[in-house]
């Protein structure tokens, strides 16, 4: 008798439940079949909620140890786990990435061409969806818009992994856009922008301050004066012309008006591209006046008697 009540003892411990140390669900809810191996009854009592699709849990071997009393559920941990970790499937998706769906509903409107840019007040705000779901299962629930803010919002809705949706709402404001020149490929400084080296980026109107590049020609023949982040707006400051002439050079020095034509030699005192005014110092008379530089090594004297009368 009292073989078979310990053969019966042991078989019972063989037989019971193991702890987890980490567990997948693809539900809402976390329950003992989830958190134990080999149960043999107890599988659906409720233990807790679960994360959000995407997220991770914890749950504390003394708190399920307190619940499993209750229910007259027996389980062991030979591997001293303390909190078991519980992760859902599912996937997060931020509320920026939802601008196509804002752009559709401005479009149905007819007012994505006065105002097609997209603000959300919380652009890093998460919603969350079944691992086999995707964006485009989202869709527009109600959309309001007050034309005068641009002010917004969408009520959405969303799929969740046991087939319904829920409703999710995001917020913002519209904002015009605008078109500015970039560079596509990094010039050094000291070369010449092309008409090759040219793109376009999108960037909120309210951006373009008046130190902003706007057109192609305001770039073109230009060169960095430093290092220009690619695909960035560039500011006027950042450009100069090339140099075509260097400081400390020898220059031609000519003065043309009405009939009078004189030039002499000289030498430059600054760096210049064409079409700046620079200084330059006639080699005989050792006086500096300023020209414009009109080609390399050649700079012509800006109209007056006073530079006459230095040049001669």
């Amino acid at each position: 008798m009292l073989i078979l009540s310990g053969l019966l003892s042991s078989q019972a411990a063989m037989a019971l439940a193991e702890v987890k140390a980490n567990t997948i669900v693809n539900k809402s809810t976390i329950t003992l079949g989830d958190l134990l191996d080999n149960l043999e009854f107890g599988h659906d009592i409720w233990v807790m909620n679960s994360p959000a699709p995407g997220q991770k849990t914890s749950v504390s071997t003394r708190y399920l140890a307190s619940l499993t009393r209750q229910h007259d559920v027996y389980w062991q941990n030979s591997r001293g786990v303390s909190q078991i970790t519980v992760t859902r499937k599912g996937k997060s998706i931020k509320h920026a990435q939802l601008e196509h769906l804002i752009v559709q509903e401005l479009t149905s409107q007819n007012l994505s061409d006065r105002k097609n840019g997209i603000n959300f007040n919380n652009k890093n705000a998460l919603i969350y969806l079944p691992e086999d779901s995707a964006v485009e299962d989202i869709s527009v629930e109600k959309f309001t818009f007050h034309q005068k803010t641009g002010k917004f919002s969408a009520v959405l809705s969303v799929p969740t992994d046991d087939g319904a949706y829920k409703n999710a709402m995001v917020t913002g404001r519209t904002h015009a856009i605008s078109q500015v020149p970039t560079l596509r490929r990094q010039v050094p400084p000291g070369q010449e922008i092309t008409a090759l080296d040219i793109g376009w980026t999108s960037i909120p109107t309210l951006r373009i301050g008046r130190n902003i590049i706007r057109t192609k020609t305001q770039l073109i023949g230009m060169t960095p004066r430093r290092g220009v982040t690619l695909s960035a707006p560039i500011k006027l400051s950042d450009l100069k012309k090339p140099n075509i002439i260097d400081r400390g050079t020898r220059v031609s020095i000519v003065f043309r008006s009405g009939k009078i034509n004189l030039t002499a030699t000289g030498k430059a005192i600054e760096d210049g591209g064409r079409g700046d005014i620079i200084r330059v110092m006639n080699s005989k008379s050792h006086k500096t006046i300023e020209a414009m530089v009109t080609g390399p090594g050649q700079v012509q004297v800006l109209t007056g008697y006073n530079n006459i009368a230095q040049l001669q």
